[in-house]
């Protein structure tokens, strides 16, 4: 027994010392989540307008075209949940906020990054912005959160290729999305709509997933409201390709949701742009993100209504 014990050892301790040296050097790769876990906890004082949101406004909305201080707070697949938790974690600091932009997409009161493909994002709010409501024990560690392969792909890329890990600008927008290399608008407008429609609509566990995040979007204008902040939900651009192919149920429902809600705080205003003419297909990247040519017009269109509110 004694010898099956130090045989055991001399295996794990190695492995272990492996793991943990790619633990530290995964964790020292500069990311997007360092990046605006750092500049909120410097900035976030300066912080006039916020913005929320997933990948539609990360790559969607850009600070640059704001006449008032701007941050773009937003991550890929980012739930409402994270996007309160952003809120609290630095409530404190938002001295100057005078208004947050919070996208309200087609997927977002069905959505739950839990629950969700990229659940493997959860470790980046756990590890990098301090967060601790995850209940599973691998989303706190880089190497128990994605494959091998891809953490050694990640290594190589930043260790041996030198490629950047943070893909967005000082002010946060995501810098990826260049019309140069837009997709194809006939072929993602349907995958994407395909990916972002719920099947089992009424079933219980969405029906939970949406009464969840009906009161968590509350809960967020609430916050502001009595902070005197004004809130833009927004349900930005998308192309007819990925239009025609929504789910009439769920779509209605969102936008009927976000209406009503909208309706009950008057520190609260709703812009629906999803099928505004104003944007033609060299806006798009895909079928449901913009461009930077998109970004830039959707951001001056927004700056325009936050002075407009004023």
């Amino acid at each position: 027994m004694k010898r099956f014990v130090i045989k055991t050892v001399c295996i794990a301790l190695p492995l272990l010392v492996v793991a943990l040296a790619l633990e530290v050097l995964l964790r020292i790769i500069p990311n997007d989540y360092t990046f605006k876990k750092n500049y909120l906890d410097n900035h976030s004082f300066e912080i006039e307008t916020l913005i929320l949101g997933s990948s539609h406004s990360f790559y969607g909305i850009n600070p640059d075209y704001f006449s008032r201080k701007t941050f773009n707070a937003s991550h890929i697949s980012q739930s409402l949940v994270y996007d309160l938790a952003i809120v609290k974690k630095y409530e404190d600091r938002f001295e100057n906020l005078k208004t947050v932009v919070l996208p309200i997409s087609y997927f977002t009161l069905y959505g739950k990054l839990e629950a969700g493909p990229e659940s493997w994002r959860i470790k980046n709010y756990m590890i990098y912005y301090g967060m601790n409501s995850s209940k599973l024990f691998t989303d706190y560690f880089e190497v128990l959160s994605n494959r091998l392969d891809v953490n050694v792909k990640r290594l190589l890329s930043y260790y041996v290729f030198g490629n950047p890990a943070v893909t967005c600008t000082e002010s946060g927008w995501g810098v990826g999305y260049n019309s140069k290399n837009a997709q194809d608008l006939i072929e993602s407008g349907k995958t994407a709509a395909q990916r972002h429609t719920i099947k089992d609509l009424h079933s219980a566990k969405y029906q939970e997933i949406v009464n969840d995040n009906i009161q968590t979007l509350k809960t967020i204008i609430q916050w502001c409201k009595e902070r005197r902040v004004r809130i833009l939900l927004l349900t930005t651009p998308a192309f007819e390709t990925y239009l025609k192919h929504l789910n009439a149920k769920q779509y209605n429902t969102t936008i009927k949701t976000t209406r009503d809600i909208c309706a009950d705080y008057s520190n609260c205003k709703y812009l629906n742009l999803i099928d505004d003419t104003r944007f033609v297909s060299t806006d798009f990247f895909d079928a449901d993100h913009l461009s930077d040519r998109g970004a830039q017009k959707l951001s001056k269109l927004i700056g325009d209504v936050i002075v407009g509110w004023e």
